[in-house]
């Protein structure tokens, strides 16, 4: 092979690597993302049950009045 072959070939393996590194922390990053925002919501709105069991008591008191 010629010399200018296999230069062309090693620059693209190196793009090609490089592609797909950016790609990994790519993904990486998004999967961080998701799970620092998913705490973070469950703290600020309650859940079903916790919504549901906190109207139950005034649902009581309506009905007792």
């Amino acid at each position: 092979m010629e010399p200018a072959m296999i230069m062309v070939l090693v620059l693209c393996a190196g793009v090609l690597a490089l592609l797909v590194w950016f790609e990994v922390n790519s993904r990486r990053n998004e999967a961080s993302k998701k799970q620092a925002t998913t705490p973070a919501q469950s703290t600020f709105e309650p859940s079903p049950k916790e919504s549901q069991s906190r109207a139950d008591p005034e649902v009581k008191k309506i009905k007792a009045a």
